[in-house]
């Protein structure tokens, strides 16, 4: 273990003789966490591994199950009383695995450190990465490599549990009588944001799912979901001249992935609020056709046809075969959803009708452990290569979701007006704003910071929900191109911000955490309600420390360094400054400054601190560029 990895990102220094209160504070409550040692282009895989370590509802989700379960007692009532061994069950070894490594990395080990190795994990791994990622890696091998321990860790999941229920797709009529369930004979129901944190059997309305069954108003269609990061999307799309709707679109995911718009400036900066604005903003699809529109217009062609004939003489035949016609198409508009099939039998080809359709999606139901992927990958047409986005993504501490959020029964099943109901208030008011003379009126009310996504389309926001706060735990940071780079991961672990490259870890500030650069992959968790019990930093330390920083002696030191302590991670907050852009600087000090940089002025100060104690290790600044 590199001991530069002590506290602090170069040790302690002449000017700044104590430790922080991030760092004592940290070493109060356990002291450094576990590293991961990098065993050949690893870092994508240590990154996710240290960020999954953070979730507590990841790790009672493997808790839950791994662990087989022994009969010590029988009550009087034949009921068995079980207890949890501390034996694995022998038919999950890659998830064995993974938490053996999940607990080395959350260990307590003071000011000493420990370092790991991913290598038992990986020959738990069918199929794992040791023949695809060892070969080279592109930016994108961190959210693959959560992707591939997601799927291994739902597979054996399965193993010692009954059959999972399968996604809906498109099935025929004996399926859908099972696919769909009688809500009279299912003893609790959950729904949208119903118990929010809860795995298991989840349900959406049939009416929406398929708008024609049958009874539908008393069906429900069930989605599981295993692991702590599913969470279920509903989609809406609808013809924007009808507004007739083919079915909401419900799906169980495992994390989003969102785009950073392209062709903007190098030095462009967004926020995710604005990301997820753009991720729920409506897509527009041109020339499409739509079943509703085309079946309307072929009704108008054959009711004008009928009366050419009917002027005629000897066409009697014929009119009957097209009034019944015309008789099933009213049939077949009379429903909420006309088909593919009645569409095709009913229509005349060349009456079919081009309309624009609205493409919009939303989350139903936010999972326990929200996993948000920065895709930065977009094609130069200069270069006809696919490189890496550069643009800088700022999040906050806490993640409101509900302006995300559509609960089923919130939905609107007309494509001509909003998705959810509770934005037919804003579509009026931006009606409202449209002066008679056919003019917009620039509205007085400014839209708070995040609610205006990047291609300028505002998005109203719900009024926050509570228990759809989401609290930051960890952070996955790419350096590099789109083919070549290092990863880091900042996590939060017993109260402390983390700085983690593969084994070399120091305290970090939250402001240093939020003011990163690089940012490629975001975990938001669920608030349960759960209180850790912590001890914090005693009054007499931070005295002795305020007075010590008093001293005559030291006021000199600092305000010698002052440039020097401003880049110390936690020495000043945005709180403080009122600039975030100091935040930003410091994040990435450690991995752009090169060695020879800072030898200079390590030859001058050795001397120096060599006459009033023991040189410290200072922080590997070239550890980052290995992999750059």
């Amino acid at each position: 273990m590199n001991s530069s990895s002590r506290f602090g990102r170069s040790g302690i220094n002449r000017f700044n003789r104590k430790k922080t209160r991030e760092q004592k504070f940290a070493i109060v409550n356990g002291g450094e966490v576990g590293g991961i040692s990098n065993d050949g282009n690893t870092c994508f895989m240590n990154s996710v591994i240290q960020s999954l370590a953070s979730s507590r509802q990841f790790m009672k989700f493997i808790d839950s199950y791994l662990y087989s379960e022994i009969e010590i007692d029988t009550k009087s009532s034949g009921e068995k009383i079980t207890m949890k061994s501390n034996q694995p069950k022998p038919e999950l070894p890659f998830t064995t695995a993974l938490k053996t490594l999940l607990d080395n990395v959350n260990g307590k080990y003071g000011s000493r450190g420990k370092e790991f190795s991913t290598k038992p994990l990986l020959n738990k791994m069918p199929n794992g990465p040791r023949q695809n990622f060892f070969s080279g890696y592109n930016q994108e091998d961190a959210q693959e490599f959560y992707q591939l321990t997601m799927s291994l860790l739902e597979k054996e999941f399965k193993k010692i549990n009954q059959s999972r229920l399968p996604t809906p797709e498109p099935e025929g009529e004996k399926e859908k009588e099972t696919k769909f369930q009688d809500v009279r004979n299912l003893k609790e129901i959950v729904s949208g944001c119903n118990k929010l944190g809860k795995l298991g059997v989840v349900y959406v309305p049939a009416a929406q799912v398929d708008p024609n069954l049958d009874d539908a108003e008393h069906k429900v269609m069930p989605l599981e979901l295993i692991t702590p990061v599913d969470g279920i999307s509903c989609e809406r799309i609808g013809c924007l001249t009808c507004g007739e709707v083919g079915g909401i679109r419900y799906a169980v995911t495992s994390g989003l992935s969102l785009n950073l718009p392209q062709n903007q400036s190098y030095y462009s900066s967004f926020n995710l609020s604005q990301l997820l604005n753009e991720w729920i903003t409506p897509e527009i699809i041109d020339d499409v056709n739509c079943n509703r529109c085309g079946l309307l217009q072929t009704q108008q062609f054959l009711l004008s046809t009928v009366q050419e004939l009917e002027k005629k003489d000897n066409n009697s035949k014929l009119i009957d075969q097209i009034k019944t016609r015309l008789s099933a198409i009213e049939s077949e508009l009379e429903k909420h959803q006309v088909s593919d099939e009645a569409f095709e039998k009913l229509t005349v080809k060349k009456q079919i009708k081009k309309s624009r359709k609205s493409k919009q999606i939303f989350l139903d139901r936010p999972p326990p452990l929200l996993s948000i992927h920065i895709n930065r990958s977009q094609f130069d047409p200069k270069t006809y290569m696919v490189v890496k986005n550069p643009n800088n993504v700022t999040f906050p501490a806490v993640l409101d979701l509900s302006p995300y959020i559509v609960e089923p029964n919130q939905i609107n099943m007309d494509a001509r007006i909003p998705f959810r109901k509770q934005d037919e208030k804003l579509m009026n008011s931006q009606d409202d704003s449209i002066s008679d003379d056919s003019q917009t009126v620039p509205s007085t009310e400014q839209p708070k910071d995040g609610l205006i996504s990047p291609n300028g389309t505002a998005i109203s926001s719900a009024e926050s929900d509570p228990k759809l706060l989401y609290n930051l735990k960890a952070v996955i940071v790419h350096f590099g191109t789109h083919n070549y780079g290092h990863y880091i991961c900042y996590r939060k672990l017993r109260g402390t911000w983390w700085r983690i490259s593969d084994e070399s870890i120091y305290v970090v500030t939250e402001a240093e955490v939020l003011g990163g650069q690089g940012t490629f992959m975001l975990f938001y968790e669920y608030n349960d309600g759960f209180v850790e019990v912590l001890q914090n930093v005693s009054d007499d330390e931070e005295e002795e420390e305020s007075r010590d920083r008093s001293s005559p002696d030291v006021k000199e030191s600092e305000s010698e360094s002052d440039s020097d302590e401003n880049s110390k991670a936690g020495a000043v907050t945005d709180s403080e400054t009122g600039n975030d852009t100091l935040a930003a600087s410091t994040t990435s000090l450690s991995d752009v400054s090169m060695k020879g940089e800072q030898k200079e002025e390590s030859e001058e100060e050795s001397e120096e601190e060599s006459t009033e104690q023991p040189r410290r290790d200072e922080f590997d600044v070239a550890e980052a560029q290995v992999h750059l």
